[in-house]
């Protein structure tokens, strides 16, 4: 038994020897050891099995005297690991502490090759190394600030943008908590964010060094990282994008020429105050001013001179008016009063706003002393009472009607809606009528208008918008005459599954031709047809009934239904954005221009209102804000269209700002699709 145990031990793919702790000489070598380190026996370890070394190894856990050899009591059992400087191999020894056949204190050592082992460690070492500088270099890259938290939610690692934005050190925000850089007012949020590990992008407000703050979309996304679970950070900051933001909402809301609200700021305050007037169960009133005759002014002195004339007349009016009177300006010459008479009295209603009327009408009538000319003019005034009614359009369209009757009547007067003109209703209720029919009897048509990409000075067409028409005998309808009444009667449903079905249709037919294959269509959605509980499911019926690529079809959404219901608006969007439909904001600008639904929608597409682009090459508004548009689209990379492009200059003017994406009378008017 013992021999073959010798027998094992000699041939052993193990280095095995035995040395005597007093004179460190080699008493046994097996075979191994004889292979790897030639004839050792009875030779001084450290000089044999290193380079030649004249004292014991200083890694030597028998240190390097017999006293504290002897010190080590037999059955001590150690490893050890070195790198032989005799043959450049690693090794891993067990040694143990054993008794010699003549009494001797020896040490038996256990060896093998770890060499590549070592090699396959310095490997990844150096491979974790290069990793994480690669990783280094790309955070520090980006044009984001970067801030990487470990498992423990502390901050492990920023990069550059990091530090510059926040106006810490590095040092200074190594193992702080996200919170540590959250302002006050948006921890609640965040720590939100936190506990339910989100990995959608939100808004945040974020705190600086020196206490100031601003605003920031973040990100957030875990990954797992050499074996390590950690978030890395993402924070934009959107300070620019905001003040951009207030420009355009500002641009938006007032009237350029004169400094008074607009009608996008007179349905805001409408909708205020028609609530506050149905609640307290108050008479308010509107009031429709148009100037007599002042296409006169602008065709024999002029524009400009026409331009201050306006501007001076919206200054009288607001002196005329009390502080809490509203009064903007719709276009042209004509402008609108809201006034809540704080009453109930119906009579003494009438009296305080024939009042005012007369004052409106007195303060208008004074000489105007404009650059040396002395011009008068008068003003006609249509007024409507309401209490319950929280339609403006329909008000505005009464108090319109008695403005006209005004004129009729002589101008330089007022005169309030009268039930008796129940010709305007009736002539409504019988345009309803017709429109009926005209659905029945398959009267409505759609017109398509190409829709162009400019790069490298080279235009081609990657669209078209369908664009839908009322066709009486030889003649077209344009929709801004029924679409309206449309909306109003809910005679828009039919119409727009109609449209709908046309647009896809001509979508699957145009898979045959080489040229139109690829083209989209864009599709202007009524609120009322995308509020319908079944409108995914009707689009999802129809993709699938006709068989096409979704990502053909692009529909065309409002800034004001954006916002109603955001939360509903949200799920559906989401819903369609699933379906492959791709989605585009109409006439934005025009309405409530915000970041709060860009960062939440999956949106395509913004269309620049054609309003901005008719004077964009001499009106600094328009320009201001049709830059400050292509702006927010290039942040949020969504494709910019401006509509209503009309000339080559326009075209120049939009492609120099960086616009790509056009629609308008310059490239192609509206047609029917075999014109094509």
């Amino acid at each position: 038994m013992l021999k073959e145990i010798q027998t094992i031990v000699e041939n052993s793919g193990t280095l095995i020897y035995i040395i005597d702790l007093s004179t460190h000489e080699i008493l046994y070598a097996n075979k191994k050891c004889k292979e790897e380190f030639g004839d050792i026996l009875n030779k001084t370890c450290y000089k044999v099995l290193q380079n030649a070394q004249a004292k014991p190894c200083f890694f030597c856990p028998l240190n390097q005297n017999k006293v504290a050899a002897d010190l080590l009591p037999f059955g001590t059992l150690y490893n050890w690991e070195h790198k032989n400087t005799k043959n450049h191999k690693d090794y891993m020894f067990v040694s143990h502490i054993s008794q010699w056949v003549d009494g001797r204190k020896v040490n038996i050592q256990f060896g093998i090759d770890i060499s590549e082992q070592k090699k396959l460690e310095a490997k990844i070492l150096k491979e974790k190394d290069e990793f994480i500088e690669t990783f280094k270099i790309i955070i520090d890259s980006t044009l984001e600030a970067i801030i990487i938290y470990d498992e423990d939610k502390k901050c492990s690692q920023v990069n550059k943008v990091a530090t510059k934005l926040l106006g810490f050190t590095e040092e200074e925000m190594l193992n702080k908590d996200a919170l540590y850089f959250i302002a006050p007012q948006s921890k609640d949020l965040v720590r939100q964010v936190i506990k339910n590990d989100t990995q959608e992008a939100y808004e945040s407000i974020m705190l600086r060094k020196d206490g100031s703050t601003f605003p920031a979309i973040l990100r957030g996304k875990d990954i797992k990282v050499l074996d390590k679970n950690i978030r890395i950070s993402a924070i934009l900051d959107i300070s620019e994008i905001k003040e951009r933001e207030k420009e355009i909402l500002q641009l938006a809301r007032y009237d350029h020429l004169t400094g008074i609200p607009n009608r996008l700021m007179l349905k805001e305050i409408f909708s205020y105050m028609s609530k506050r007037i149905k609640r307290e169960n108050h008479y308010g009133a509107l009031l429709f001013i148009d100037l007599d005759n002042f296409k006169m002014i602008n065709d024999i002195k002029g524009h400009s001179i026409g331009d201050i004339f306006l501007i001076e007349t919206a200054k009288r009016l607001k002196e005329v008016l009390r502080e809490e009177d509203f009064v903007a300006r719709l276009g042209g010459d004509e402008f609108v009063i809201l006034i809540d008479t704080k009453s109930n009295d119906k009579n003494e209603v009438i009296k305080n706003i024939n009042i005012i009327s007369n004052k409106i009408l007195t303060e208008i009538r004074k000489p105007y002393l404009l650059m040396e000319h002395n011009l008068r003019l008068t003003a006609s005034i249509g007024i409507i009472l309401f209490q319950e009614n929280d339609d403006l359009d329909e008000l505005m369209k009464y108090a319109d009607t008695a403005m006209y009757n005004s004129k009729e009547k002589g101008r330089n007067r007022f005169s309030y809606f009268d039930p008796k003109l129940q010709k305007i209703i009736e002539e409504k209720a019988y345009m309803i009528e017709k429109l009926s029919k005209a659905i029945e009897k398959n009267e409505l048509v759609l017109h398509y208008q190409k829709q162009i990409i400019t790069k490298n000075n080279e235009s081609s067409i990657i669209g078209v918008e369908a664009l839908i028409r009322w066709k009486q005998g030889n003649k077209f309808i344009p929709p801004n005459s029924f679409i309206g009444i449309a909306e109003e009667t809910g005679l828009i449903i039919p119409i727009g599954k109609w449209i709908l079905i046309e647009a896809i249709s001509q979508i699957k037919q145009w898979e045959k031709d080489e040229e139109k294959k690829d083209w989209r269509v864009s599709i202007n959605i009524s609120p009322k047809q995308f509020e319908r509980n079944n409108f995914v499911d009707l689009l999802a019926s129809l993709i699938k009934e006709y068989n096409i690529n979704p990502n053909k079809l692009r529909l065309e959404l409002t800034e004001n239904l954006l916002i109603t219901n955001i939360d509903e608006t949200l799920e559906k969007i989401k819903e369609l954005f699933d379906l492959g439909v791709t989605l585009s904001i109409d006439d934005f600008g025009t309405g409530y221009s915000s970041l709060a639904y860009l960062k939440k929608l999956p949106i395509h597409e913004l269309k620049i209102d054609q309003s901005f682009i008719k004077d964009i090459l001499i009106d600094t508004n328009d320009f201001s804000i049709v830059e400050t548009i292509l702006s927010i689209g290039g942040k949020f990379n969504l494709e910019v269209i401006a509509e209503g492009v009309e000339t080559k200059e326009q075209h120049e003017m939009l492609v120099s700002m960086g616009c790509s994406y056009f629609q308008g009378y310059f490239f192609a008017k509206p047609i029917v699709f075999s014109d094509l």
